[in-house]
């Protein structure tokens, strides 16, 4: 395919490709690390605290039913080797403060502070454990602080109460591990953080080099501008893999070939394309060969890598028929100069009378002059060359109106005017064939009129997608009632002359042809209007016959 130069390496365009993955990266960041805090964080933090209220009432239970405590009840006293190994025992276990043994009465028999030994319990959530003898988790403000607290009845061998164990965790060290815990989210949010940055410039410079050097924007836009660019070309366009099957054909290639582009691509060429022999294209190297459609030039473009080798081929289809085309709207154009040149006389001889004006000191009846054939221009010619875009069209009314001006007969094209270059309805002979007839009979039929001031013709051609509206009025003598019905006959006229009555007639069939209705009004002395819709549209609206 050709470089249409849209595809250019700009380092420059990494930087808002970065931040623009940044941004992107940063947000999903921030939303994952939300979602994974709110979920991971209370989660930990439950974890933890489950943990820690199990452990609690498993080491309260297991002292309250151990030996040495009960030991410590039969002598009345805790022995410093009991304390010791109590000391220990909370030394030993980093989630516990605190270890309390109190009798019945309260009064403590171990703390871990041993100055509080002997001295009443705080915190009044013992009552519970002395009264049910049941097992639970309480918080409560001893000497320590506020505390987490586990209680254990410690029972005798009957089974009474006879005091308790409570082993607790200060909140301030719940809170510390709470700390600990979002430390540890606050450092892992930090290196994803980080780890965004790299991998967005990572990914960004990746892409980069994928794009070969657009950013995604850029890319698109470039697809795009080459897309139209190939779909506008008259020429139909077909690039080939290495195989020989068709990658991308543009809008002209599908016309010629007549298939839409999901049909085409993908599959062999030669299934939808052989040269006038009936062989591969692909055999031609860079030469033009002519296929089996006669309207169709084909050249064919290797595509070759260092080495030679055949990487894909891009085929050039050129319709001919687009030449004949053109030909004939030269043609057209010609019909304008002889047109014109027709007409130099007429126009010498209005500078010959501005010459004579000016000559004579006449300078405001020269303006005056001037102004009036370029209000004619603007109300007459112009519309023509503005609405009529089949240029054999405009040569034919043109050349009408320069009769018309000899005749003094005032010709207005409606502005809601509008005939393409070709017609989706009537060919341009059929179209000169109608037009021609019609004007030619309004005028001959305004000079019939006499003592008539009003010496005007009104056309109206306008095309769209629905259809083909043609119409004529004029200020002549009108039509007779009676020979209404016979107008369309071949050879009728109302004139003397011999070779006549065919224009109408002319008109009525290629009506018929195209299904078009035909509405005539008129009146004896005011005028005739003459109107043709067609909505029928021909088979080859693309080529005029």
């Amino acid at each position: 395919m050709a470089n249409f130069g849209i595809f250019k390496h700009n380092k420059r365009s990494i930087a808002p490709l970065f931040f623009r993955f940044l941004l992107i990266s940063t947000i999903t960041w921030i939303i994952l690390l939300f979602i994974t805090l709110m979920i991971t964080l209370r989660l930990s933090l439950t974890t933890m605290q489950e943990k820690i209220e199990k452990d609690l009432l498993a080491t309260s239970t297991t002292l309250a039913s151990s030996n040495i405590i009960k030991q410590m009840f039969a002598d009345g006293y805790c022995s410093p080797d009991d304390m010791e190994y109590l000391d220990n025992f909370v030394k030993n276990n980093s989630d516990l403060d605190v270890i309390s043994i109190a009798d019945k009465n309260s009064i403590r028999l171990y703390h871990v502070n041993h100055s509080q030994i002997g001295k009443k319990f705080v915190g009044g959530d013992e009552e519970t454990v002395l009264l049910t003898g049941e097992k639970y988790l309480s918080e409560g403000k001893g000497t320590m602080g506020w505390q987490r607290r586990a209680f254990a009845p410690i029972r005798d061998s009957n089974g009474y109460i006879i005091g308790f164990v409570m082993s607790s965790t200060k909140l301030d060290t719940l809170g510390l591990l709470r700390s600990r815990i979002k430390g540890a989210y606050s450092n892992l949010a930090i290196v994803m953080f980080l780890g965004s940055l790299l991998v967005a410039f990572l990914l960004s410079i990746f892409i980069k080099r994928q794009l070969l050097g657009n950013s995604p924007e850029e890319l698109v836009h470039a697809y795009l501008v080459q897309s139209t660019i190939l779909n506008k070309l008259n020429d139909g366009i077909i690039s080939l893999n290495a195989t020989g099957h068709i990658q991308l054909v543009n809008a002209a290639a599908n016309k010629m070939l007549g298939q839409r582009s999901d049909l085409l691509e993908g599959k062999p060429l030669d299934n939808f394309l052989l040269d006038s022999k009936g062989t591969s294209l692909l055999n031609n190297k860079q030469t033009s060969a002519t296929t089996s459609n006669p309207n169709i030039l084909c050249t064919t473009i290797p595509l070759e890598d260092t080495a030679q080798n055949r990487t894909g081929t891009t085929i050039i289809l050129t319709d001919k028929s687009e030449a004949q085309h053109l030909a004939n709207q030269l043609n057209g154009t010609q019909h304008i100069i002889s047109m014109l040149r027709a007409n130099r006389h007429e126009f010498m001889n209005k500078l010959h009378v501005i010459s004579g004006m000016l000559q004579m000191g006449k300078q405001a009846d020269a303006l005056r002059y001037i102004s009036g054939l370029a209000e004619k221009q603007t109300t007459t010619i112009g519309p023509v060359l503005q609405y009529i875009h089949n240029a054999n069209v405009a040569a034919l009314i043109l050349g009408k109106l320069s009769n018309m001006n000899e005749f003094k007969i005032h010709f207005t094209l409606l502005p809601n005017s509008y005939l393409p270059e070709h017609s989706l309805f009537l060919s341009t002979s059929e179209l000169i064939t109608i037009i021609g007839n019609l004007l030619e009979n309004a005028l001959e039929a305004i000079n019939l009129s006499s003592g008539n001031e009003l010496r005007n013709i009104v056309m109206q051609i306008t095309e769209n997608p629905q259809g083909l509206l043609l119409t004529v009025s004029d200020t002549g003598i009108g039509i007779n009632p009676n020979v209404l019905p016979h107008i369309y006959e071949t050879g009728f006229s109302t004139k003397a002359e011999t070779g006549r009555g065919f224009g109408m007639s002319l008109i009525h069939s290629i009506a018929e042809k195209h299904n078009a209705t035909i509405d005539v009004d008129s009146e004896a002395k005011a005028g005739t209007f003459f109107s043709l819709y067609f909505s029928q549209k021909r088979y080859n609206s693309e080529v005029d016959k």
